[in-house]
């Protein structure tokens, strides 16, 4: 079975459409079936006061603030439908990962049949319900989740419909072969035998990580590419450049004549750990992005708390609030606020009992 390769493009256009024609000039070139970005808009992922990023990559450390760094990587509503066409004449398709249900209805709006949702967004099952009721098809990345969340993600589809993807992936930028922990994709395999499993690959290494899922049974493969590693962004120096895009490509093609004859070896470095948890080198992300309940507006003791006054919104650097499930409570009971919540404090338990 053919492996579906996706190129990941995400922010790496830098805020230029000409960028976005040559990434996908360059994927097609490579023989990739899909180019992916990313349909986000700063104030449906991020609390304003979410803080300052500090990180550090091979060549310069950065510090910034996060809102405003997540507003100037926002994609143009009005490049959709250029890239959509560039792309159909190119013959690779247009994916996007959306990230809230604003994102969602614009795909459906524009005829789109996929989401693919990140590995930020495994736990709000809010969103992943939203997006199967509407018939779409879902390719959920599970990186920094454990195996009981995939599970209750999983399930969240299956409600719906059985059109689902599950992409293993690390939440680390770039990830160490020794942390790919491959062995999951097997776990996925056995956990969910009628849903197609795949692998999002954040290693610096062009295709040694890409090549042993494909031995491993992943059907899909993710990608970040970029145009030149050395451009300004954080998506850029762990991404692929165009020669090694080509090179990722006709390894994963061979690596499937590979699995016809049965002649592969699985690395047992690369394989890792079975497990799926949350891996220590993981938890940094996970306790940074992975989404959670924020006050839409001031509230004072004694109001009630509906769930229009909660924002689903990535920490950051502030106090985590509830996951996104128990904003379900807020519509289905009367809750009412146990003290004063400012806006975009955490909604947590302390709030509302006591």
């Amino acid at each position: 079975m053919k492996t579906y390769i996706i190129a990941e493009i995400g922010i790496n256009h830098n805020g230029d459409i000409e960028n976005c024609y040559k990434m996908i000039n360059t994927a097609a070139a490579a023989g990739c079936d899909a180019v992916k970005f990313q349909l986000f808009r700063a104030k449906n992922l991020y609390p304003k006061s979410a803080g300052m990023l500090d990180w550090l990559d091979e060549h310069k450390a950065y510090s910034y603030d996060i809102y405003s760094s997540v507003e100037k990587s926002e994609m143009p509503e009005g490049w959709i439908d250029k890239l959509m066409v560039y792309c159909a004449e190119k013959k690779i398709d247009f994916l996007a990962s959306v990230f809230d249900k604003e994102g969602c209805d614009f795909l459906s709006a524009h005829g789109f049949k996929t989401a693919k949702l990140a590995s930020y967004v495994a736990t709000n099952i809010p969103l992943i319900e939203y997006c199967a009721k509407r018939g779409l098809s879902i390719i959920l990345s599970t990186g920094g989740a454990t195996l009981g969340e995939v599970f209750e993600a999983v399930e969240t589809v299956l409600k719906y419909h059985n059109k689902l993807a599950l992409l293993h992936c690390s939440i680390q930028y770039p990830t160490q072969l020794k942390d790919c922990n491959l062995g999951v994709i097997e776990t996925y395999r056995k956990a969910f035998p009628c849903i197609d499993i795949g692998y999002s690959d954040h290693t610096k290494e062009v295709s040694e990580a890409a090549v042993q899922a494909v031995y491993l049974g992943a059907r899909i493969i993710e990608k970040h590419i970029t145009l030149n590693k050395d451009m300004t962004g954080p998506d850029h120096f762990f991404a692929l450049e165009p020669h090694e895009l080509a090179k990722m490509v006709a390894d994963i093609r061979k690596a499937e004549g590979d699995c016809e004859k049965k002649d592969f070896c699985i690395d047992e470095v690369i394989y890792g750990s079975s497990e799926k948890k949350i891996y220590s080198h993981e938890k940094h992300l996970r306790d940074f992005a992975f989404m959670r309940l924020y006050s839409g507006r001031d509230i004072c003791p004694g109001d009630l708390i509906s769930a229009n006054d909660i924002n689903i919104l990535r920490s950051g650097k502030k106090e985590h609030g509830l996951e996104p499930k128990f904003i379900k409570f807020f519509d289905k009971y009367k809750i009412t606020a146990k003290k004063n919540i400012k806006f975009e404090d955490p909604i947590t338990w302390d709030c509302i009992l006591g």
